[in-house]
């Protein structure tokens, strides 16, 4: 009876711990999606403001996805609705999670994956931390205990800040390189880990069962793209069935100029680069994809809000 004592006592104290540890990831959960309120990736977490079910397009990704496409472009010149749930150095867990963040109010029809952030390497504590992260927020937000308010400790989560630029983070910085041929054809592969392969898998099969096309996209960088990676990646898409959009292979349709298209000499693209990608991709799905033309929706009147903020923001930096 002493064991079995022992044991109920374990139980009851992990139990109620658990319990303590999610109230208090209750508490410590931003309520609004504000930079100020201490939410991480403030411009990510922006998806959570759109108006439900008005986001056609969700692109998901590192850095080279904020850096490259630009949704107010899409919308300014076809009238379709996106948002970059991308963020720096995204992991593939993060990935997934972005993903089921974006579709608790969004039903999207389509959805890209830059695929840069297949190759990132983690390990399974870090993907296991973010998923116990996930279930007990206290721990992704603990930090936030000098700044909680009397709000923090009553009522749900209101959303209210809309990021007018829809994920994408304008740059305008022009650090260039000498063009040169850095996709040179080869039947070698880079392959990727088999923690990115599990997570792009569950990734496939959350699109496939809530009615997404999954589209995988390779923005343009000479640091962070060659063949060898396009030979896995297109493996990887043929597999599974998803279509694979290299746009490192197309300079006559995305005609990036290096010495003036990049902000940090390779790596990223800046907005010239960004804006020749996002025209290309915004005429692609408009033409090929089932989308419609939102501009002259009285429903999307919100977007054109935007635009008009995105477009000062391009005045200003003319100035």
């Amino acid at each position: 009876m002493s064991v079995l004592k022992k044991v109920l006592k374990c139980v009851l104290f992990m139990t109620g711990l658990v319990v303590i540890l999610m109230v208090s990831g209750l508490v410590f959960m931003p309520k609004n999606n504000m930079k100020e309120s201490g939410i991480e990736d403030f411009q990510t977490n922006g998806i959570r403001s759109e108006k439900k079910n008005t986001i056609d397009v969700l692109v998901l990704g590192d850095s080279l996805s904020y850096a490259g496409i630009s949704p107010i472009i899409m919308y300014k010149d076809y009238g379709i609705t996106s948002y970059v749930c991308g963020s720096s150095g995204q992991q593939m867990f993060d990935t997934y999670r972005y993903l089921k963040i974006a579709f608790e109010n969004q039903k999207p029809k389509y959805v890209i994956l830059e695929t840069d952030a297949l190759y990132r390497k983690f390990d399974m504590a870090e993907s296991i931390g973010s998923d116990v992260q996930g279930i007990l927020p206290v721990f992704r937000y603990h930090d936030r205990w000098k700044n909680l308010e009397l709000k923090d400790f009553k009522g749900k989560a209101k959303y209210t800040a809309v990021n007018d630029h829809k994920g994408y983070r304008y740059n305008d910085t022009i650090k260039g390189i000498p063009n040169k041929q850095y996709m040179i054809e080869t039947t070698e592969i880079q392959d990727m880990t088999d923690l990115s392969k599990n997570y792009f898998d569950q990734i496939a099969q959350f699109c496939r069962k809530n009615g997404a096309e999954l589209i995988l996209v390779s923005v343009p960088s000479v640091r962070n793209c060659n063949y060898k990676k396009h030979n896995a990646i297109k493996k990887l898409a043929d597999k599974y069935g998803v279509e694979f959009i290299n746009l490192n292979l197309m300079p006559e349709e995305v005609p990036i100029d290096w010495e003036v298209d990049t902000r940090d000499k390779g790596d990223h693209l800046n907005h010239t680069g960004a804006t020749k990608v996002t025209s290309y991709l915004g005429k692609y799905l408009f033409e090929n994809k089932e989308l419609k033309d939102h501009r002259f929706d009285e429903k999307y009147d919100h977007w054109n809000k935007s635009l008009e903020e995105y477009l000062k923001t391009l005045e200003t930096a003319k100035k």
